[in-house]
């Protein structure tokens, strides 16, 4: 499969070529317990057409990165962090990893789950960066005014990512967004 070139628009107009990643790099989907199933198939769809592994991962939002060591690098705990059965976060990889692999088997796609702590934004982008994913797949944020209070107060995970990566970040409307 021929691999496409993702061209960067610095300040000032200036382009630099990115290395190639579709065809090569995995996809990378943010999940959340409730989220629109349309997030995770845009993601497997996205996959199987550029014949990526699937790769998901859940962001704790009551936990926090081991984060990094004094050199800069990541600490690998950081990226699949070790599970308490009591943890909520447990609970929510019992509910995603099914909806996981059967997203990536439906099209015959390898699929990898990993359990994240921090910002949400951050930690997918880490795990992105380490993985020298080809995309970031994430959905648009839940309906409601709690909602909206918690993007105001935290920030959307959408405009970080589009802030500070390197790599294209799909963002998948929800169905009952209209």
């Amino acid at each position: 499969m021929q691999s496409l070139y993702v061209a960067k628009v610095g300040l000032g107009g200036r382009r630099s070529a990115m290395e190639p990643r579709f065809g090569a790099g995995a996809v990378l989907v943010g999940l959340l317990p409730g989220q629109d199933p349309a997030v995770l198939q845009c993601a497997a769809a996205l996959a199987a057409a550029t014949g990526a592994e699937l790769v998901a991962a859940y962001v704790d939002p009551g936990s926090y990165l081991i984060e990094w060591d004094p050199r800069g690098d990541v600490v690998a705990e950081s990226l699949n962090r070790a599970l308490d059965p009591e943890d909520d976060a447990a609970s929510a990889v019992v509910e995603l990893r099914p909806l996981l692999d059967r997203a990536a088997s439906a099209v015959g796609l390898r699929s990898n789950f990993h359990v994240l702590g921090g910002d949400p934004a951050l930690a997918l982008g880490r795990l992105a960066g380490v993985l020298q994913c080809a995309a970031i797949v994430v959905g648009a944020r839940r309906p409601g005014v709690l909602a909206g209070i918690d993007e105001v107060l935290a920030g959307s995970v959408v405009h970080k990512l589009l802030a500070t990566q390197h790599i294209p970040v799909l963002a998948i409307p929800r169905v009952d967004a209209h």
